[in-house]
């Protein structure tokens, strides 16, 4: 049997008020609370308790049951449930050591409308006095020898490292071909089509990005900047994605923001540690790479 034939068949036996969207939650809070039980009485019993995968066997059913019956009620196909899931699950914990190729936003388009494929941004740091009460250190960028946007404080009562943010910036455009603020700071903006020059590229798109960054970097901070996980938490990627849903980026999949973010996380670790650096984008390996400031 499979799960959209046991669907279709458990209707039969659906006696609850189809409108109440409670019973059938109340169930499987009910179900789990038994097999939470099951499990207390083998932990308490040890070997002595026998009865322990029959009863898991039956509460299973009951829970199945009962999930059959709040799909329903929301109008959704099991199969279609669970194939997402699936997917989502795949996607989450079978990821490849490298992100696979995908197509750019830019292909296609006129060269002084492209981000270029593979390039160098450094970043130095110096200390300024007339910034505040007390010395400020800011970070300038430059791809060669010219700036890129203004220089930068962390504009914060606290000393965090946001200077060096635009490295974040950088693991969008490496891993997902996406960065607005990027974009607009390489003067590669797509002028000649009106459309996207205005959605795609434009004001709000930008202010979307930054908003994105400054809140991952507020969860960032109580992760140790994921230097010691592989994983960023799936909430935090939902985020991203809601946020960026009316977006081009909106095709890019959750294990794609999930590189992304590790890979400027990364590469923000390093300038953070060496006060500065340089950082190597390669769109088409969407990788970074970090060299140290020569002493």
């Amino acid at each position: 049997m499979n799960i959209g034939e046991y669907q279709r068949l458990t209707a039969e036996t659906d006696v609850l008020d189809p409108t109440d969207l409670g019973l059938p939650l109340l169930g499987l809070a009910g179900e789990v609370g038994n097999l939470s039980a099951e499990y207390k009485k083998r932990q308490r019993d040890q070997a002595g308790y026998r009865a322990f995968s029959e009863e898991v066997h039956e509460e299973l059913g009951d829970l199945i049951w009962y999930a059959a019956a709040l799909a329903r009620r929301c109008d959704l196909d099991l199969d279609e449930v669970l194939a997402d899931n699936l997917r989502k699950t795949k996607e989450r914990f079978l990821r490849p050591d490298t992100p696979p190729p995908h197509p750019l936003f830019d292909e296609g388009r006129d060269p002084s409308e492209q981000i270029p494929r593979s390039f160098d941004i450094t970043f130095v740091e110096t200390i300024e006095h007339d910034r505040g009460r007390e010395p400020v250190p800011v970070v300038r960028i430059y791809r060669g020898t010219n700036a890129v946007g203004d220089p930068l404080d962390d504009n914060s009562d606290d000393s965090d490292d946001y200077r060096y943010h635009d490295a974040l910036h950088l693991g969008h455009l490496a891993v997902l071909g996406w960065s607005p603020t990027m974009r607009g700071l390489l003067d590669v903006k797509r002028s000649s089509d009106r459309d996207l020059d205005r959605v795609q590229d434009g004001g709000r798109s930008a202010v979307v990005e930054e908003g994105l960054t400054a809140y991952v970097f507020s969860v960032a901070v109580s992760h140790s900047l994921f230097a010691t996980s592989d994983r960023v938490p799936i909430d935090v990627i939902k985020a991203c994605q809601k946020m960026t849903a009316h977006l081009e980026v909106s095709r890019r999949s959750a294990m794609d923001w999930e590189y992304a973010i590790l890979a400027g996380y990364r590469v923000f670790r390093e300038l953070q540690h060496h006060h500065g650096g340089t950082v190597h984008v390669d769109l088409n390996d969407r990788s970074l790479t970090f060299t140290a400031p020569r002493s």
